[in-house]
């Protein structure tokens, strides 16, 4: 019983998503300022936020060389990312259940949950500590997708993680936010990230476009 409910609750959270952010059939890359200019998606970035120049951004994105997804929710953009709101500097990346996630950012494991089953709860993630004491967080993975254990020290771009639908998640995906020092346990104080290995991003990812992730 527990298990249908979780399954019509997470199809419920899907089709919103959907019909509030609009997956595009013929997604693609592309800058953030035509994003911007693209009335059919959701506004880039949030307002009155400074972001660092993309092009020297500490951060990569959070999947490997050569790959490419889509954004499905980004900054500010409603729902769980909403204006003020713990997640509203959250990026959201439709991936398959076991896909490779990589550590944006060089830092050291303080947390990992993986006993989650996909569908289900516990949210199954990997939280990353970096030398100025902000957390990078890898969500939603899938059961015992976990690739590093608490105390490892992590390198940027190394394998971490392993996608899927754990929490609340309502499709699978990737839910990566870095949150201010102090604590990483919710409810998290978010900041705005770019991302150096892709498209121009100068606000940030844009919701409903695919971004690849090139060589740093």
């Amino acid at each position: 019983m527990k298990s249908s409910a979780n399954t019509i609750f997470a199809m419920i959270m899907c089709l919103l998503l959907i019909s509030s952010y609009g997956c595009k059939k013929d997604d693609k890359d592309l800058s953030a300022k035509e994003a911007i200019e693209n009335e059919n998606v959701v506004a880039v970035g949030c307002p009155k936020t400074e972001y660092r120049d993309w092009k020297t951004s500490e951060y990569v994105l959070p999947y490997p060389m050569g790959q490419s997804y889509m954004v499905t929710l980004s900054h500010c953009g409603g729902s769980f990312h909403s204006i003020d709101g713990p997640d509203q500097f959250a990026v959201d990346f439709a991936m398959d259940i076991g896909q490779t996630i990589t550590a944006v950012r060089e830092g050291i494991v303080v947390h990992v949950e993986e006993s989650g089953i996909d569908g289900e709860f516990p949210n199954n993630l990997v939280v990353i500590e970096h030398e100025d004491g902000t957390f990078a967080q890898y969500m939603h993975l899938t059961q015992n997708g976990a690739l590093v254990e608490k105390g490892d020290k992590i390198e940027q771009g190394q394998n971490i993680g392993l996608s899927g639908n754990t929490g609340l998640a309502g499709f699978p995906h990737l839910h990566f936010v870095v949150t201010e020092k102090g604590s990483f346990h919710y409810p998290y104080t978010s900041i705005p990230v770019t991302f150096r290995n892709t498209s121009p991003n100068e606000r940030s990812l844009a919701a409903g476009y695919r971004y690849t992730a090139f060589d740093y």
